[in-house]
């Protein structure tokens, strides 16, 4: 099984790669920090494997998986709302910091919180739906894409884990990876 963390974090670090490789920090900045992120993830996930499940990179990959569950959906919506016909609506996902925060609290003490797991899982259905409704506006079927995979990564990966332990873990960095990738090629595309 380590071998597959291995492969899946490494295409997620080479798809994150590409995308900061695509993406202009001044630009782009908030696809590039979601690019970012989710390139620090695969690599905790490559040195892991690489460790043959090393207790202090565990805890370290814990809480980057609660980041990545949360975080690289609302920096796409910021960027995507920035460059779309209503940009005053950009602003208001920077509001995944709430749960952001209670989530790595708990994570740093150890705590399981059914609370935080509601706002966290809330967080994610409005930033899904925000990306439904601009893909509606702009007349985008990637942006239906990009909000079907942040979907399936948090709820897919439960549905597969159910059925087979371990699974929903590797259909996550797939489902990361295809996000990153999708989000890069549509801020990099001529309007």
């Amino acid at each position: 099984m380590l071998f597959m963390d291995a492969l899946f974090n490494s295409l997620l670090v080479v798809s994150s790669g590409y995308a900061m490789y695509t993406l202009h920090p001044l630009q782009t900045p908030y696809g590039y920090a979601a690019a970012a992120l989710s390139l620090v993830h695969g690599l905790l996930g490559v040195v892991r494997a690489a460790n043959n499940d090393d207790d202090e990179c565990n805890r370290l990959r814990q809480i980057t998986s609660g980041i990545m569950e949360l975080v690289p959906l609302p920096l796409a919506n910021i960027e995507l709302y920035l460059k779309s016909s209503s940009p005053h609506l950009a602003m208001a996902h920077g509001c995944f910091l709430v749960p952001l925060t209670f989530d790595v609290v708990a994570k740093w003490r150890d705590v399981e919180d059914n609370s935080t797991m509601t706002l966290k899982d809330l967080t994610l259905l409005g930033n899904v739906v925000s990306l439904l409704f601009l893909g509606v506006n702009q007349s985008s079927n990637i942006y239906g894409g990009m909000a079907a995979i942040a979907f399936g990564a948090r709820y897919g990966s439960v549905m597969f884990d159910y059925y087979w332990e371990g699974l929903g873990v590797q259909f996550n960095l797939l489902a990361n990876s295809a996000f990153i990738m999708l989000m890069a090629m549509t801020l990099t595309a001529k309007s």
